[in-house]
């Protein structure tokens, strides 16, 4: 089999592409400038403009599928043009490329932001509907939007799966991602305070399984949740502890502090040139969401597994230790 990865030298994108390869797959990875999730892997990397299909569908000969991991990915209202051209013109753009070369099938990254929230009581699955509000953030909107583009690649018979994680950690997170940037952060002492609340989190390599298990057994045109564990960021403050043996905060403090905190983190931020670890978007996040994330579809179609959530926490943390971000 061969597949061509858009996103390869992401977060997701860099475990996709170890999973791909641990399966005997052949793999092509469209790149920009950072490579480093994918030095020393046997995967040809080409080059090209996302949003040019000329360029593109040519790559994409001889591919059995496709996976579109690529994304601009922010929980702040920003730049919303660009995200706008990447996550959903970009859509557009790989699946009319991967009709023209004759791919047999897409699988596409989106989100569980994707979908309504509310009502936040009830169970979150598959016949939720996507969001529609257009005061909703940027980046909820476009991967709803971009769903939509993607299954209409498929009227014009492109397969297509569309997998939704839910808060994706773990380890190969070099640039990195902002979830990974608070690990890094509680395991070096940087956050003293931890914040009452928390998100369903899912590891980065459970969720590159089940979007290769999608190609090999995902029914045609469906979509699927990939949920790992619910964690509150003071359970995962302690799971470090208890790795490390150094103490990574000092006190809990309830949610609402954190929004009384966002001028400090914004300061902090443009002194040190660091992005900060939570802002108003994120905050939001954590504010609306479902806890009840069953993924029963995903498990029994695609065989979707979560390892435990202490496995996850430590095995980044010791990859970060080993990239000597974080200090042991």
């Amino acid at each position: 089999m061969r597949a061509f990865v858009t996103g390869g030298s992401g977060h997701v994108g860099g475990n996709l592409v170890r999973e791909l390869l641990s399966r005997g797959y052949e793999v092509d990875c469209l790149v920009r400038s950072d490579t480093r999730a994918l030095d020393g892997l046997d995967v040809n990397l080409v080059k090209g403009d996302m949003l040019n299909v000329s360029e593109m569908q040519p790559l994409m000969i001889d591919s059995d599928v496709v996976f579109h991991s690529a994304a601009f990915v922010a929980v702040e209202k920003v730049e919303e043009s660009l995200m706008r051209k990447i996550n959903v013109e970009g859509s557009r753009s790989i699946s009319t490329a991967a009709l023209g070369a004759g791919v047999k099938k897409l699988v596409y990254f989106s989100s569980i932001h994707a979908f309504q929230q509310q009502p936040t009581m009830e169970a979150l699955e598959e016949s939720r509907p996507l969001v529609n509000d257009p005061k909703a953030t940027p980046y909820d909107r476009t991967k709803a939007e971009a769903q939509k583009v993607v299954l209409e690649a498929r009227i014009q018979g492109l397969e297509v799966n569309i997998v939704h994680p839910t808060g994706i950690i773990g380890p190969h997170d070099f640039k990195p991602s902002r979830m990974g940037k608070v690990l890094q952060d509680i395991a070096n002492g940087n956050m003293p305070f931890a914040l009452n609340n928390g998100f369903n989190w899912v590891d980065v390599r459970d969720v590159a399984k089940s979007a290769v298990n999608c190609h090999e057994k995902g029914v045609d045109g469906q979509n699927y949740i990939l949920p790992g564990h619910w964690a509150s960021m003071p359970e995962l403050s302690r799971i470090i502890h208890e790795f490390t043996g150094k103490r990574t905060h000092f006190a809990t403090i309830p949610f609402w502090m954190g929004y009384l905190a966002l001028p400090f983190a914004s300061i902090s931020s443009k002194l040190t040139g660091n992005r900060p670890s939570f802002s108003k978007g994120s905050l939001h996040a954590l504010a609306v969401q479902c806890r009840d994330i069953p993924g029963k579809l995903a498990q029994e179609h695609i065989e979707h597994t979560t390892r435990p959530i202490e496995e996850t926490i430590i095995d980044t943390i010791s990859w970060f230790t080993q990239e000597n971000t974080v200090r042991v």
